[in-house]
């Protein structure tokens, strides 16, 4: 037994020495990365918002023209969204089908309207024909921002005693 001991003794002592000779390598363990998703909706609202929305011309006589004074009415940006474009346009007729837009110049054909629009405010100088695809009021109308404008209607030689006509104005407000 005791040279079993020894042996066991001497292999422990060999395996040590050939131990000491083999390269000794340390795992480290290496950093990790991980993420943060964000995320947002962002949003913007278009609105605009006019005042008075109405006017009434009353009694207006056969080839005249009548207007509301190029600071009349008043439209604010009242949505989020800066530099936002105002277009205006009326419908072909007036709600009653009686009368008919001439959407380039005073008219000259009997029963028919053209409304001209005067800028004041900032948008200055922008006077033109309102037509019924449109025509733009300001290019640029920043949140509460205001416009001020007004209109000239020009009547033609009227044929019938009309009742009461109505003409419907858009104001429609769209990014730039």
């Amino acid at each position: 037994m005791k040279i079993k001991k020894v042996s066991n003794i001497w292999i422990i002592i060999i395996s040590l020495v050939i131990a000491s000779f083999t390269p000794v390598s340390i795992n480290v363990l290496a950093g990790t990365t991980d993420t943060i998703t964000i995320t947002f909706n962002p949003e913007g609202n278009i609105s605009i918002d006019v005042w008075p929305e109405t006017f009434n011309f009353t009694d207006f006589w056969s080839s005249s023209y009548e207007h509301t004074g190029a600071t009349y009415f008043t439209l604010w940006n009242n949505g989020t969204v800066d530099n936002m474009v105002t277009d205006i346009n009326t419908s072909a007729t007036t709600e009653e089908g009686d009368l008919t837009l001439d959407e380039d110049s005073v008219p000259t054909a009997d029963d028919n309207f053209a409304l001209y629009l005067a800028a004041g405010g900032t948008a200055s100088g922008i006077e033109n024909w309102v037509t019924a695809s449109g025509i733009e009021l300001d290019s640029d109308l920043d949140r509460s921002g205001t416009e001020t404008f007004g209109f000239t209607l020009y009547l033609s030689n009227i044929t019938a005693d009309h009742p009461y006509q109505t003409l419907v104005v858009t104001l429609t407000g769209a990014l730039t």
